[in-house]
């Protein structure tokens, strides 16, 4: 098949620094912690924000005069407060760990571009977009040996009808709620040019120097010894990939979560920690199971991330700049996740491991770190989620409106699908998953035809 021609013209690439130094900068280097470490050389986290816009300012000549002026103007701003974010990660050769080192004249890569694509497409929840049409939309954060920046972004128009935001940033300096007040804070400024938003706190969160020389030697040793390389995995998006999105409204869930809770106790079986995320994520894992033919006498394992700011001793303030999450694994045999009390089985083991978290001592507790059970089980196949809706990236305003569709498009290559909020007014949780063009209609038989059983009485 001939390759379709490109439709993301770049007009201009800038760096943006804080518009002044910054009074309360951090210290101009900054170690990795062990809750970093385990992503030194995982691929960026790159997710793309898509805002309408009223009609006098989607021209071209609007846009650059109005739009992108203030955009790269409460950028500056921001970067004032999260100058850390215009810094590059390093490995010094007299440093036993990498560290993120940030000067005064330290920007961040922010590239213009415009779009011949169709806006509507790409930001529509109902129909599925293939990933290749996102790639050109998104910022390259390069990477070598010795250094990489921390983050990088891009403005992109669409002429008359709108413009997405885009970044990538590197996940050894930054996790999911990093990002989230990064993304407020500038949209705080932009909006309102109010510039008090949040502090981000750059002390260390630490557990203990048998952790953090675990996690550095399992780095070190990984493609060979003494290896300081900073180069980021090439994970390949699979060229027939496509995203889609689901909705789940509070009804659904509320259904989803009576009908398992019911299923357990005719079981005799307690439901344990039975939240909102627990149900949907069992609900997903199970139609992915039958997505993937998965076949009885096999075992199937979930990990998901939770938030351990304030569950360690100390805890630290929930504004913590950097990575502060901890692996969660759910092991079961496919047999009963595909029968007819599945989910609720996949419930019962998801709750499992949220409560294994609750009794944890992080300070001991390796495994958790790793993201991994503490018993080698071994398993035919592994299934991720990423995010979370509890970042609430669908309330980004930059003040022309909250996002009309907002993808993370990372999860292409990681394979892993997403929880998010939803800007969709009867929705309150979206999920994201990357599927190859042939399984999409399959997925969404198996979601709806799932919901409608869940429904029936």
């Amino acid at each position: 098949m001939e390759a379709q021609p490109n439709p993301v013209k770049i007009v201009e690439v800038c760096r943006v620094g804080p518009m002044a130094p910054a009074s309360s900068a951090p210290s101009s280097v900054l170690p990795l912690t062990v809750f970093d470490l385990l992503w030194l050389r995982f691929p960026p986290i790159q997710r793309l924000f898509f805002y309408e816009l009223p009609s006098h300012l989607g021209t071209t000549a609007a846009f650059s005069e109005t739009v992108f002026p203030r955009l790269k103007q409460s950028l500056s701003l921001t970067l004032q407060i999260w100058p850390l974010l215009a810094g590059n990660l390093a490995w010094p050769r007299n440093s036993d760990k990498p560290v993120i080192q940030c000067s005064d004249v330290d920007t961040v890569s922010l590239t213009v571009a415009e779009s011949g694509a169709d806006f509507h497409h790409l930001s529509d929840k109902s129909s599925f977009r293939e990933a290749t049409e996102y790639h050109s939309h998104l910022p390259n954060l390069p990477s070598s040996h010795a250094r990489v920046p921390v983050l990088a972004l891009q403005v992109t128009l669409f002429p008359n009808s709108g413009f997405s935001v885009g970044y990538s940033a590197h996940h050894a300096v930054v996790d999911g709620k990093t990002l989230t007040m990064f993304m407020n804070a500038w949209a705080s400024i932009c909006s309102s040019s109010n510039s008090m938003a949040d502090q981000p706190f750059y002390g260390r969160a630490f557990l203990s120097e048998d952790q953090e020389r675990a996690m550095l030697n399992r780095v070190l040793n990984q493609d060979g010894p003494n290896n300081k390389s900073l180069m980021l995995m090439d994970l390949k998006s699979p060229g027939d990939a496509a995203f889609v999105s689901f909705q789940l409204t509070r009804a659904n869930i509320e259904t989803l979560k009576n009908r398992v809770r019911a299923r357990l106790e005719r079981n005799q079986q307690t439901d344990g920690h039975l939240s909102n995320f627990t149900a949907i994520s069992a609900f997903v894992w199970v139609c992915l199971i039958k997505l993937h033919g998965m076949r009885g006498g096999e075992k199937a394992r979930l990990l998901f991330a939770a938030d351990c700011r304030a569950r360690l001793d100390p805890p630290v303030p929930s504004t913590y700049f950097g990575n502060c999450v901890v692996g969660c694994c759910a092991t079961a045999d496919v047999d009963g996740l595909l029968g007819e009390d599945g989910v609720a089985m996949a419930a019962k083991v998801i709750g499992e491991a949220v409560d294994d978290l609750k009794h944890a001592d992080l300070k001991a507790a390796q495994d958790l770190i790793f993201g991994r059970s503490s018993s080698p089980i071994s398993v035919d196949k592994v299934f991720t989620i990423a995010a979370s809706p509890r970042f609430e990236f669908y309330k980004v305003d930059f003040g022309w409106g909250r996002p009309r569709k907002v993808e993370l498009t990372s999860i292409d290559r990681t394979g892993a699908f997403s929880l998010s909020d939803s800007g969709d007014g009867t929705a309150i949780v979206e999920i994201g998953l990357a599927l190859k063009k042939d399984k999409v209609a399959d997925f969404a038989t198996l979601f709806a035809s799932g919901l409608e059983a869940f429904g029936r009485p």
